[in-house]
């Protein structure tokens, strides 16, 4: 399953790790990543917040362009969002569950 964004002039592509997307660049599709990871066009790799951050501004996102930044140049502003990313992925599951009744609750 892939899912392709528009992103300005050029496009981000969603593949699943166990589609084996990932095989060239040394994530084996039989193992789980534990985190987001971003593949650039140069073959730069981000992961984890630094990923959503740059993600958000590579589809011209001015809050993810800020974040992004703060990453790249504010030492604390970068562990404390590595800090929640952790904390979000490690309840990925348990948010899953929450979101989705949610929906449902406002669809009805």
């Amino acid at each position: 399953m892939r899912r392709w964004m528009n992103a300005g002039k050029g496009r981000l592509e969603f593949s699943p790790s166990q589609s084996g997307a990932g095989t060239n660049y040394g994530f084996p599709a039989d193992q789980p990543m534990g985190a987001l990871h971003l593949i650039e066009e140069d073959g730069r790799i981000r992961r984890g917040a630094e990923a959503v951050f740059r993600m958000m501004m590579l589809c011209g996102s001015f809050p993810g362009s800020v974040a992004s930044r703060m990453y790249e140049r504010v030492t604390i502003f970068r562990i404390i969002s590595e800090w929640g990313y952790r904390k979000v992925a490690e309840r990925r599951a348990s948010l899953s569950k929450i979101v989705c009744r949610l929906a449902d609750e406002s669809a009805k």
